[in-house]
């Protein structure tokens, strides 16, 4: 999962395999859920679970307590109330609420079917009552909303739990809905009716892997390479936020991705639903993605770009090849409530993370410079967490909280360990063969259905490539030990040097902001102190312009943290459009983002004698196939 820079905590990370369990169990049937998104009574849904006939006397139902891809206790049982039990005749049974997470049934010989009422967690993000002490706000694209009659996330960990010793059971889910609302997802509506839609999965890690969003239409799909590609889009007020508009990105990425990868993805159909939140006191909080084995769940801002579904979507994609193809027996069989964590970070999050980066530079949607910039980035970040700790043991222990506080390097040294891994083998094969190559061999070993021990990854990595590799992973990995980055960027032919580095926020420079609030108007106005902001003087703003919109998006007076994140991230040369107040008057200036740049360290390729091995590291992919190296 990406993590934009103002997120809550929380990222995305490892789902699980939908594939052979380790022990069929032959259900006499289906679990059967009704969910009812019509009949919406004080902003909750009701739950109707049926399960097979059950021959003991008792029997729990559990909603999950954590999921794979947060590292944190969700307690998705704090949002379930009345829950009640029923025999055939609509008699009510005894039932006792274990704990947060757990109801036990009692005469469960008798147990027909069990009802609920869920809340939303978008609505709760940081209200105190529904936080326990051992819980967290639940990150939001792993979150449910429940708006009536206009959008529902399910993220199907907040709506349906399990049975006791029925976690393999398959499980059909009917979903009633309103008429003018679209279900969007990875699965297939097994339902020819307007108003209700059937799904099947094959257990209950396939539903919680596989979540649902009904809104208004806006789906856009588009087919390559014999996969289907859907892009499902909520966006209650920014009208510009269409999936229209930005299929053509997700495509020119997901293409790219495919190329890269190769024959290391098959998926099928992969669906990308994306949640734009007001950011207001009752809506979603938690900017970013969780991904699935064959979609993704997003959660962005009205001022959303095209480069946040980039940077998000570059990521996501990417774990259709692990952990869906390559994983360990933890995640294969995920326990709900009693996880234990695999030890493989390093290459769920920090590989995939790598790739999300590499793949632009390699297949020509980003330039050399770009790519060094990001890792320059990622280096400097990392220094912030603890640079001697072990990969390994982060991993294994995640859910400790001293370790989840450093968690996020995965993202970042993790991420600095593939390139590093790659570049070993770049080096090593003269550069015919890639970090990807390895994957894609992990890839045909293991598959879906095929899940590793823990212990035995690392040794099956470095037969498959170099001692070289296995040194890099025993010191760095495994031991932790502080990694010199100039020293492999260096056997590629690129050296550390002073150059101008973009600053991330147009409205402020040096730690000046450009922007403030009149204290009379109440509105966004911006400060002109000076001359030297870049950006200011492509736009021609001046001092005291009210600004009112900025790319059709209205600046918001009441939310300054929202309003500064408006011009973060932006891309150089973009058209900009910025709608402003000037003495009474309302004008309209056009004009070319032009960033604000500062003195700082980058990367430069410096060594002609490594061209060659350089150029296969980060020129080999289909875009230079076809055009020729630029």
């Amino acid at each position: 999962m990406k993590l934009k820079l103002w997120c809550v905590v929380g990222f995305s990370a490892l789902m699980w395999s939908c594939g052979t369990t380790k022990e069929t169990v032959k259900a006499p049937s289906a679990i059967k859920v009704g969910v009812d998104l019509v009949n919406v009574t004080n902003d909750q849904v009701k739950v109707t679970v049926t399960p097979p006939a059950i021959g003991s006397s008792e029997v729990t139902y559990y909603m999950a307590k954590i999921i794979p891809g947060t590292y944190a206790i969700a307690d998705y049982g704090r949002y379930i109330s009345e829950v009640k039990a029923f025999d055939s005749k609509g008699n009510v049974l005894e039932v006792a609420n274990k704990d947060v997470n757990s109801w036990e049934i009692k005469d469960a010989q008798k147990l027909h079917h069990i009802t609920y009422l869920v809340d939303d967690t978008f609505d709760n993000e940081g209200v105190s009552h529904f936080v326990s002490a051992d819980s967290e706000t639940i990150f939001s694209p792993a979150g449910t909303n429940i708006l009536a009659d206009k959008n529902f996330v399910l993220n199907m960990s907040g709506f349906v739990g399990y049975f006791s010793e029925m976690l393999e059971y398959p499980y059909q889910v009917t979903v009633t809905h309103p008429e003018n609302l679209l279900g969007s997802s990875a699965l297939v509506d097994q339902n020819s009716k307007n108003d209700v839609d059937s799904f099947y999965t094959s257990r209950f890690a396939e539903l919680v892997d596989s979540p649902i969003m009904y809104a208004a239409p806006d789906v856009s799909t588009f087919n390559y390479n014999d996969m289907e590609v859907l892009l499902s889009m909520y966006s209650p007020k920014n009208t510009s936020i269409t999936s229209k508009v930005f299929l053509p990105d997700l495509k020119k990425i997901i293409v790219a991705q495919k190329n890269y990868m190769g024959e290391a993805n098959n998926t099928k159909k992969y669906a990308v639903l994306n949640y734009i939140t007001s950011f207001e006191k009752d809506d979603a909080k938690g900017i970013g993605a969780l991904e699935h084995n064959y979609s993704t769940v997003g959660v962005f801002l009205e001022t959303m770009k095209s480069n946040d579904l980039v940077d998000v979507i570059s990521h996501e994609f990417f774990h259709t090849l692990t952990p869906l193809h390559i994983h360990s027996k933890e995640i294969q069989y995920f326990d709900f409530n009693d996880p234990k964590m695999s030890e493989h970070l390093w290459m769920y999050e920090g590989i995939t993370e790598y790739f999300a980066q590499h793949f632009q530079v390699y297949e020509g949607l980003i330039d050399e410079a770009a790519f060094l910039a990001t890792m320059m980035k990622k280096i400097k970040i990392s220094y912030g967490y603890n640079d001697h700790l072990s990969f390994i043991e982060m991993s294994k222990n995640v859910l400790d909280g001293k370790m989840q506080v450093q968690y996020a390097n995965v993202y970042q040294k993790g991420a600095l360990m593939g390139m590093c891994l790659d570049i070993i083998i770049r080096e090593q094969s003269n550069g015919e063969r890639s970090l990807m190559d390895v994957m894609a061999e992990l890839a045909k070993m293991y598959g879906p259905g095929k899940a590793f021990d823990d212990e035995e990854l690392i040794p099956v990595f470095v037969k498959l490539t170099y001692p070289e590799v296995g040194e890099f992973i025993n010191d760095y990995i495994v031991n932790g030990s502080p990694i010199d980055y100039d020293a492999y960027l260096g056997r590629m032919g690129i050296t550390r040097a002073k150059m101008p580095v973009a600053d991330p926020l147009v409205f402020l420079k040096g730690g000046k902001p450009y922007i403030g609030l009149d204290q009379i108007s109440g509105k966004i106005i911006a400060v002109v102190p000076d001359d030297k902001n870049a950006f200011f003087n492509a736009m021609g703003i001046e001092q005291g312009d009210i600004l009112l919109e900025m790319n059709g998006t209205e600046f918001d007076s009441s939310n300054l943290q929202k309003t500064l994140m408006m011009g973060y991230d932006l891309q150089e040369g973009a058209p900009m459009t910025i709608k402003v107040e000037r003495g009474g008057e309302i004008m309209e200036l056009k004009g070319n983002v032009v960033l604000n740049y500062s003195e700082g360290e980058g990367y430069r390729f410096t060594d002609t004698s490594k061209k060659a091995l350089k150029d296969a590291w980060l020129k080999g992919g289909e875009y230079y196939k076809i055009k020729g190296t630029p």
